[in-house]
């Protein structure tokens, strides 16, 4: 054969072997991975494929092979393996992941900034360990929308199940999407959800809990915003604390001025009795120029908490500091929360009159609540003012409207109390009442006991009935109801019925020598004097001496 014709076939063979391998294929091949995800056990799970899109390591792959992971691997064109670090994003639906894998010196494809339409070539690059390394040139036979922005494209191929999330590309060399099989095995199609899809995927604060993220055990991104940042971390909770603190670093690291992250980390160290490197990080936050106000309420907040534990604190964590602290932070901001907790720091260092002050300039801001003028009665409970005690519980229940709602209960049970002190019987009856209504499935035969003893007070016979038969009923084995149901059915003329509870008293406690006195008193009252007589000896043998006078008392 002449060699003209050598040389002229020889050029075809090379160009359809180009047209065959496009010149950006090699190239793009770097930015291919293998990823090996493993459980918890360490058991691996699936091996798929992936393509990094930037120079973060951010890789897009396939969902389903990353569910139950807890780690995971890539493994690079030259064989090297990078760990995956977080989650990036992640949706079941769509069946894609997107993924952070610590690879340096990424070479990297550019994504496609346009659909491309029907008849449109398209590229499907062979998995990493394809020794043939050929790729797949076809065409688009439909392009649907998905979510009405991304592109949907349908491919006449039906690749093997290693080509799964390999990367398809355009003829410019610009990724179009990863490549996801058929579902149905008749279906001679595969399809490409756009990579820009993939792509926009990102964590929010509701990630923390979302069934998509939940599944997949390693790390996720920390949202790109502040606020949802916070949120997801306090979403996660800290029952993982190396977790837990991962997160926080990360939050520090992403927004080095806010102080949420300073504080988050140094409450958690607190509440391990790591005293010295909370206070540690709360100076990082200053030096890092976060809200000195903010740091500054963090600490003493979490000092006052750990001093009420009771728990051994050092020579640096008292009261006072955490006072120091607030008056630091209140001035630079008088926030209404700031001021709160330096009521409270005041009530524990026993300044009641400073602190009574305090809860009633909180109830000037629109922080305004009934329970700041309950602190404040207690202040002038500690300092023996009634009078001033009533007229704050009286602003605390004027917070609330009738019908009253459960939340004024609390108003109410201590009001009663104060009421029952200065003498105003009849008006803490009312009050129990309506605290009756509002906690009628958490009441206990005590309550009904006291509201007993109140209404003993202003003549509400009845209603004491009542009231002592139901504690009774509640705790049929506590002797002291037996003993009181006996002494109210005496002053009422209900005689036999009061003997009968005061003997079941002593049935229950033959030690209880004032059952035995209201036992005696009620058989005197049947003619029983020398029945009367044994009892009322016995609860004077019992040490009882209101017994003496009564059993020589002629009847």
């Amino acid at each position: 054969m002449p060699k003209r014709i050598i040389y002229t076939l020889f050029l075809c063979l090379l160009t359809i072997s180009i047209s065959a391998q496009p010149k950006w294929a090699k190239k793009t091949r770097r930015a291919q991975v293998n990823l090996i995800t493993y459980d918890a056990t360490g058991k691996l799970l699936h091996s798929t494929n992936g393509f990094i899109i930037d120079a973060e390591g951010t890789t897009l792959s396939d969902y389903h092979s990353f569910r139950g992971a807890a780690r995971a691997v890539a493994i690079d064109e030259g064989g090297r393996e990078w760990p995956v670090t977080a989650i990036a994003g992640a949706n079941s639906l769509c069946d894609v992941v997107k993924v952070k894998v610590a690879i340096p010196n990424i070479k990297l494809a550019p994504l496609a900034t346009a659909d491309e339409a029907i008849d449109a070539k398209a590229y499907i690059l062979p998995y990493l360990s394809n020794k043939a390394n050929k790729v797949t040139e076809t065409t688009i036979t439909n392009v649907s929308k998905f979510r009405e922005t991304y592109a949907y494209y349908t491919l006449p191929v039906q690749p093997s199940e290693k080509s799964e999330s390999c990367p398809v590309m355009n003829e410019r060399g610009e990724l179009l999407g990863l490549l996801q099989l058929a579902a149905n095995e008749n279906d001679k199609n595969c399809y490409v959800l756009s990579a820009a899809y993939a792509k926009s995927l990102a964590t929010t604060a509701l990630s923390a809990t979302a069934s998509d993220y939940r599944d997949i055990l390693i790390k996720k991104v920390l949202p790109g915003d502040a606020s949802q940042a916070n949120s997801f971390i306090y979403l996660i909770g800290t029952r993982d604390s190396a977790l837990y603190l991962s997160y926080v670093e990360d939050f520090i690291r992403a927004f080095p001025t806010d102080a949420n992250g300073y504080s988050m980390k140094a409450e958690f160290l607190s509440a391990q009795g790591r005293f010295a490197a909370a206070d540690s990080c709360w100076d990082a936050g200053l030096q890092a120029q976060a809200p000195e106000d903010a740091i500054r309420y963090s600490r003493a907040q979490a000092i006052f908490q750990i001093a009420q534990s009771k728990q051994e604190l050092p020579d640096f964590w008292t009261i006072e500091r955490a006072l120091q602290e607030i008056d630091a932070a209140i001035a630079v901001e008088q926030l209404p929360v700031y001021i709160s907790l330096r009521a409270k720091l005041l009530y524990a260092l026993k300044r009641y009159e400073d602190a009574c002050q305090q809860f009633l300039q909180v109830n000037e801001t629109n922080l305004r609540s009934a329970d700041y003028f309950l602190y404040a009665a207690q202040c002038q409970l500690m300092l023996r003012d009634t009078t001033a005690v009533l007229a704050l519980q009286d602003s605390a229940v004027a917070c609330f409207t009738k019908p009253y709602m459960e939340n004024a209960a609390p108003a109410l049970l201590m009001r009663a109390t104060t009421l029952v002190k200065v003498g105003r019987y009849r008006d803490a009856v009312r009050d129990l009442n309506d605290y009756e209504h509002l906690k009628s499935k958490e009441l206990t035969a005590n309550f009904y006991y006291q509201r007993e003893q109140t209404e003993l007070q202003c003549r509400m016979y009845q209603q004491a009935l009542n009231d002592i038969e139901t504690a009774v009923r509640m705790e049929p084995r506590e002797p002291l109801y037996h003993a009181e149901l006996a002494s109210v059915n005496y002053r009422i003329g209900q005689i036999d019925e009061a003997v009968a509870a005061a003997r079941q008293a002593v049935a229950i406690d033959d030690q209880f020598a004032d059952a035995y006195r209201i036992l005696g008193v009620c058989l005197r009252s049947q003619g029983k004097e020398q029945d009367a007589r044994a009892v009322f000896q016995r609860a004077i043998d019992l040490g009882d001496e209101m017994s003496k006078t009564l059993i020589d008392k002629k009847p």
